[in-house]
């Protein structure tokens, strides 16, 4: 299995991230997102960083009725190698609604990256999963609380509550579980978790049997010099000056 593990905000220098991730997550809001040059100074720098852009609710919402909305979005999409679709509680499993998903999808999908799909509201776990499939795309689930169905590829989202929290136990016991069998798991981490999240990830992993981690090593602890605080976090100092890119804001609050 291939595992790729990274957070939805970017503090620093993209160098040092990859130093401690190898996936980021950035939301296509208007004016938020990089510019697709800006991007591609980041592949550049950090040529082995998977990344994958978000599109929230209000920007699939709008898509999905006008798709032609997206086209200032598109050039910076094309560095990615995920696209996930939210859509918001007021877009249910209608036929109207699958119709324009299928559009949407149709008008996305691209042989250099993947699109995954997170429902919020009406769709139950089944029936989300059932569409998803008829649309070819990722189911995101959180899979350290929600069964998956044993997909070979994975998306999967997880909330960690509070700055520096630390993933619980029992939740890395689920999730390691619940990727067995897969080929490629990205898990993307919700918050300001503990900055040993990746390595706490890979190591629950190697404690399944039945699991072959490619890219789970051993030894995947920060080094010497990155001491963590007592809640957990880095240091400020750990950091370069950066604005933060990605991150949620009050808006973002109001579309799950």
């Amino acid at each position: 299995m291939r595992l790729y593990v990274g957070l939805t905000t970017l503090t620093g220098s993209i160098e040092r991230y990859a130093d401690r991730f190898d996936l980021l997550e950035l939301r296509a809001d208007p004016g938020r997102l990089p510019s697709a040059k800006a991007l591609r100074r980041m592949r550049a720098s950090a040529p082995k960083l998977l990344l994958s852009v978000l599109l929230p609710p209000r920007v699939t919402g709008a898509a999905l009725s006008a798709p032609d909305s997206l086209a200032p979005l598109l050039p910076a999409c094309e560095t990615a190698e995920w696209l996930v679709l939210q859509t918001g509680p007021e877009i249910g499993p209608s036929r109207r609604s699958r119709g324009q998903l299928a559009a949407l999808v149709a008008k996305l999908k691209s042989e250099t990256r993947r699109i995954a799909w997170e429902p919020h509201g009406l769709w139950d776990e089944e029936t989300a999963h059932a569409d998803a499939l008829e649309l070819g795309v990722t189911l995101v689930q959180d899979l350290s609380v929600t069964p998956g169905v044993g997909d070979s590829i994975i998306y999967t989202r997880l909330r960690v509550p509070g700055p520096g929290s630390a993933l619980r136990s029992s939740a890395l016991e689920t999730l390691a579980e619940e990727l067995e069998g897969a080929e490629q798991a990205c898990v993307v981490i919700e918050g300001r978790p503990s900055q040993r999240a990746r390595s706490r990830i890979r190591h629950a992993l190697q404690g399944v049997p039945a699991i072959d981690a490619e890219g789970v090593e051993e030894g995947d602890d920060l080094a010497e010099d990155d001491e963590l605080d007592e809640d957990g976090e880095l240091d400020e100092d750990d950091f370069e000056d950066g604005d933060e890119a990605g991150g949620d804001s009050e808006d973002d609050e109001a579309d799950r």
